[in-house]
């Protein structure tokens, strides 16, 4: 991205909306839903409005909404529609309100906040929180700031809220003995931090002792962990322009370099970057990831 014209590459986006660059591609030829400005030696260049409207389509198209459909929509359209769904794959409990929530969080004041989100807790254990409240709240809460009706800050306020709800009921935890050690590793971008928290205190709940990382990774890292504390299962925040048989190939070298039983590779938020290779499964969604570890 070039900070000073405020422009992103498609890689950009690729990265940002986790729809590949082909698709993209796709979509402009297709449906014209972007229109970007092209260099001199035809690369394309894109605007953070334009990175935006992408991000809301993306959110559409997760929520079952064709994209011939969406491409017919005007920008109002769009913004209204994302305001009705706001969430991920998951299916959003009929008790949640987000609304009234988001609203509570608006003023910064972290200790009424989770006053507020604790009792969903209480009610269905953080799994199921996590799957039916939270992840769909940090969801609205970011369709919100892409139509400008929240702020930034506000947005990542929310989000770090639960990631400290995550933490306390982890802590709750112990540390029991432990029947396997694992790793849960990001690789790629940081929107993904409270899945892989969250993932972290599932596996943690099943009995294992879990090394967690916080930031971002290189591969000839993991090796470097696992010399120290060595782990069977490991769990990957990957970027979502990595290509797929790159992903692929690199899970099986360190399957067989480390000897590891299993792995997980998230970090793309479509159903087709949901797939299962030998050892290695990739899914996309909170419900998927408990769904994985369950099976292990």
């Amino acid at each position: 991205m070039n900070a000073g014209s405020r422009t992103y590459s498609i890689k950009d986006l690729e990265n940002y909306c986790g729809i590949k660059a082909h698709t993209i591609r796709m979509w402009e030829k297709r449906y014209e839903i972007l229109r970007p400005e092209r260099s001199d030696s035809n690369i394309r260049h894109y605007t953070e409005e334009e990175l935006k409207k992408l991000i809301t389509i993306s959110i559409l198209n997760r929520n079952g909404l064709k994209i011939s459909k969406i491409a017919r929509l005007s920008d109002n359209e769009l913004l209204r529609e994302v305001m009705k769904q706001g969430t991920g794959d998951e299916q959003s409990d009929g008790s949640f309100k987000p609304g009234e929530l988001i609203m509570s969080a608006l003023r910064f004041s972290e200790d009424q906040f989770r006053e507020r989100l604790s009792p969903f807790i209480a009610e269905k254990g953080m799994r199921e929180a996590y799957i039916k409240i939270f992840h769909p709240l940090m969801q609205k809460a970011k369709a919100l700031w892409l139509t400008d009706c929240l702020s930034r800050p506000q947005e990542q306020f929310i989000r770090h809220v639960i990631r400290t709800l995550i933490f306390s009921e982890d802590i709750k935890l112990g540390s029991p003995p432990a029947t396997e050690s694992a790793a849960v590793i990001n690789l790629g971008d940081n929107e993904a931090e409270n899945n892989l928290i969250f993932l972290k205190y599932l596996l943690k709940q099943k009995g294992m002792d879990v090394v967690y990382t916080e930031g971002t990774l290189s591969g000839d890292e993991i090796k470097g962990i696992h010399s120290i504390r060595p782990f069977t299962v490991l769990a990957l925040n990957l970027p979502a322009a990595e290509p797929e048989n790159e992903i692929k190939g690199f899970c099986n070298d360190i399957t067989r370099e480390l000897k590891l039983r299993k792995i997980l590779v998230t970090g793309r938020y479509d159903s087709s970057c949901t797939w299962s290779n030998g050892k290695t499964e990739a899914v996309s969604t909170p419900a998927e990831m408990a769904a994985w570890a369950d099976r292990l």
